[in-house]
Formats: structure tokens, sequence, C-alpha cells
């Protein structure tokens, strides 16, 4: 049966919003100031906003730095510019060929899971910029203590799952935060920053939620209604199809994004904590 992966279809949404309405080659979310109205027009500030909060808990240039999780090597080419050695890891093969062709031969581009990783440290920094979620903690946190300079740093900045979580739709994602702290303590990494951003990453959702009702699931309403209507025949067999190839569960998820009543702000904040994160080997 098809597998629609809803979490991949709605961040390729959420990138091309960015890039089409917004001017941003940002792939993460905005960081919105108390009062501020979260839209498509002020979406890159809240996101450079982001990039700010990251880039201060990198230490300064020079230094060798491994962005894990770098996408299309946006951040990566910023890190470039600025002095420091850079390699990046995505194990998507489009992205790598995107960011090879961005970062040059300056910066090298490996092709592959950071759990599979076996390029030599030591790195001086070992960044996840929302990435980190999509790791299994153990086997990471034991690879980055092995590739970690004696003084070195790990940054984080990602959404991690809040004890109220329980397991049921709701926005968001990542690892259980208090299993994450345990686990990093288990390590021999110590926290040495840790800014809690939820309340401000959340407004982000507003958008998500607002493109969905506003112009995805509208969008999607009228061209059943003109297959209906003009291709009566042909809305049968897609209809048919669909219900066929496409298991129940993807097409609950479907309906439930295109109404995005969960995607909310407050649905966000209430499961969910966002970190800006450093991390220190012990001892």
């Amino acid at each position: 049966m098809a597998k629609i992966d809803t979490k991949t279809e709605g961040l390729d949404l959420y990138v091309y919003v960015a890039k089409t309405f917004a001017d941003s080659p940002w792939l993460h979310y905005g960081l919105w100031e108390p009062g501020e109205r979260p839209n498509i027009p002020q979406l890159r500030m809240a996101q450079e906003r982001y990039v700010d909060k990251l880039l201060a808990l990198i230490p300064p240039a020079p230094g060798r730095l491994l962005d894990i999780g770098g996408g299309t090597g946006e951040m990566a080419k910023l890190l470039l510019d600025k002095g420091y050695t850079v390699e990046m890891i995505t194990p998507s093969h489009l992205q790598a060929e995107v960011a090879a062709e961005k970062l040059g031969p300056n910066a090298r581009v490996h092709e592959t899971k950071f759990e599979d990783f076996s390029g030599e440290g030591p790195f001086d920094v070992c960044m996840f910029s929302e990435s980190f979620q999509y790791v299994d903690l153990e086997t990471s946190l034991a690879k980055l203590k092995h590739i970690l300079a004696p003084n070195g740093r790990v940054i984080i900045a990602d959404c991690f799952r809040a004890d109220a979580y329980q397991g049921d739709r709701q926005p968001g994602g990542g690892h259980r935060y208090s299993e994450f702290a345990v686990a990093v303590e288990r390590a021999g990494f110590a926290i040495v920053e840790n800014e809690d951003v939820t309340l401000a990453a959340a407004q982000t959702m507003a958008i998500d939620q607002n493109v969905y009702r506003g112009f995805v699931a509208p969008t999607v309403d009228q061209v059943r209604g003109l297959l209906s209507n003009k291709r009566p025949i042909l809305y049968w067999f897609l209809k048919t199809a669909y219900g066929l190839f496409v298991p129940k569960s993807e097409r609950e998820n479907i309906v439930a994004r295109l109404k995005a009543d969960y995607r909310s702000p407050e649905a966000f904040a209430t499961v969910n904590t966002y970190r800006f994160l450093a991390l220190e080997k012990r001892g």
C-alpha cells in the first residue's frame, strides 16, 4: 500500500511557503516576540532571530564544526563564510547534492545518517538544528563523546516532548525531554546552556495552521468538487483507488492535517518544550 509521510509532506509545504512568500531559505521554526502576530511576510525575520540565537551558542571562529542534519547547507554556508572549517551530514541524496554545490570544495558533505557517520574528529562543535529529534539518543550521544574535542561543544536547537505528551496526535515531536536529560548525564555530558523558547517558537504553528485551513484544504475541496461535477467517472476512479491503496490510518492523518484543529500554538506549547542547548563533556 502507498505510504504517505504527512510529516515530510508538511515540511515540504512549509519550505515552499517560506521560500515563495517569505523569501526565506531557512527550514526551521521562527521565534516570535510577545505581541507579534505571526504571518508569512514576517516569517524570515522570526527565523533569523533563531539563527542569531543559535550562533550565540557557538564559540568564535576558527574552529572545526560538524553540522548534523544540515539540509541543503544554508547554515553550513553561513558558518563557512564566518571562518569555520565545516563538514555537514545529511541522509538525503538530493539535499547532499544541493549542499555540495552550494558549499563548493571548501566544505565536505557526508551523505549518511549520523549513527552511520565514520568521519574522524575531533570537532570543536557538533551542531543539530532541528535534527536531533531524528537521531537515536543513546547511539548518538556515544558517538558525540567520541568525536568531540576535549573542550568542544554540542549545540542543539530542537523540539522535545514534554511530560504532558501522552502519545496522541499532537504537533511537534522529538525525544521526551526528561529522558534526554537523564541520557545526557549518563553519557558523561553536562548541559551548560539551556534556554526554553517554547512560547516564542510555538507561534510558528499559527502560520502552518492558517496555510492548511486557508489555502490547502479549500484547494482540495475545490478540486474535488470540480472533478465530481465535470469528470464524475475520473473522480470515481481516483476516489476508489485512494481508498484501496492508501491505508486508513494515513487517510485519517491527511484529514486531520487538512483540518489543522490540533496544530495550534497552544496545543504545541502544551505537549512540547523547545530548547536551545549547549553540552560539554564532563571532567
